[in-house]
Formats: C-alpha cells, structure tokens, sequence
C-alpha cells in the first residue's frame, strides 16, 4: 500500500514539474503562458526542442504561441517589427499572403496600407510558423480585425496559396479582391511577388 502511495505522489509530482517547465519554457518564448489550452502539442513542442537532433525545430517550438507588442516599423505589405511585452524585438512575417515587394508596382501602396492599419499600434500574433530568416510567421491581430485578411480582402496582398492552401478566408478574400479589382489588381496584369523575386 505504501508502494502505490509513493508512485502515486510520483506520478503527482512528475506532473507539477512538466507543468512548471512547459510554463517557463512558454513564458521565456512568448512573455505569457498559455500551454494549458493545448496541452498535448504544448508538451510535443517542448519535447522537440529538447531533442537538438529533430529537423526543424524552431517552427515547431513557436506554433500555437501568441506574442503581443508595439509596432515599430513596417518593413513592406507583408512583414512588420514589434516590441515585445518582455522588451525584445520580434520580426513578424504576416503568414498566408505575400505583398508586393517595395521596388515592384503597387510595392509602396501596400506597405503605406499595412502602415495605415498599424503603425504604433499594440497587436497580437497568433504564431504558426519561424521561417528561413528566423521571423516569427503568424496571424496579426489589431483588437478583433484580422489583419492578414484585410491586406489580401482590400486588393494590397495576394493569397500565399503555396503556403497556406486550405485557407478558405484568404482564398474568398483573393477571389473577391481581383473580381473587383481592388488595390494591385486594377494592374491588368500584376506580378506576383514570387515571379518578381525571381526575376530581380
């Protein structure tokens, strides 16, 4: 009986202590804990950035976590700078569309329309992904506005298809933008930013 009552604080223990290290781990990655709303993946994630031989572990470490903070600068329609609550600075890759690029038609016009939405404005990204560049890819919220789905819905981003295929808003978003031939696409034959990467 004494056995089962030992194991059993064990088990009680061993418990509490992934629960302190996830929520460590998160704090120190995100400023915040939120691992409790997805345990199981929360608990992949961290067992993944514990193995230095698993591919690809930087995409993994960060999906799912929310990050808040200041916006510093917008480096073009589709990629912006915070300041973090915890002081750092993050570079915030807008996932599932691609703008185009500054010194391609309508380059200017998309990063003056990002600017507009949220230029020294706190948001919040809902991180999915970190890419080649080590920029934190997610979703960016202004309050309840998706802003990811407005850039694409006003005409001044198109749907990254490659990147987010099964995305159903950004693709209605893309369809309705070009039939009425918002923003980029009053260009009769606009670039993608892709082809013009490249080409240049």
């Amino acid at each position: 009986m004494a056995h089962k009552k030992n194991n059993f604080f064990q088990f009680i223990t061993l418990i509490c202590l992934t629960a302190l290290s996830l929520s460590g781990f998160q704090y120190y990655q995100s400023g915040q804990v939120n691992w409790y709303r997805d345990p199981l993946n929360s608990a992949r994630d961290l067992m993944a950035g514990l193995d230095e031989s698993a591919p690809d572990t930087a995409g993994s470490l960060t999906t799912g976590i929310e990050i808040q903070g200041q916006v510093s600068s917008i480096t073009d329609g589709d990629t912006l700078r915070i300041n973090n609550i915890k002081g750092r600075s993050d570079i915030i890759r807008l996932y599932g569309i691609d703008a185009p690029e500054r010194d391609q038609p309508y380059g200017s016009e998309s990063t003056n329309a990002l600017r507009a939405k949220v230029s020294d404005t706190r948001i919040r990204v809902v991180v999915q992904d970190t890419d080649d560049y080590g920029r934190q890819v997610g979703t960016v919220y202004l309050e309840n506005r998706n802003i990811n789905l407005e850039m694409v819905a006003e005409g001044h981003a198109w749907w990254y298809e490659f990147f987010a295929p099964d995305n159903r808003e950004l693709r209605q978003a893309h369809n309705n933008a070009q039939e009425r031939q918002l923003g980029l696409w009053r260009d009769a034959n606009p670039v993608e930013p892709y082809d013009w990467r490249r080409s240049h």
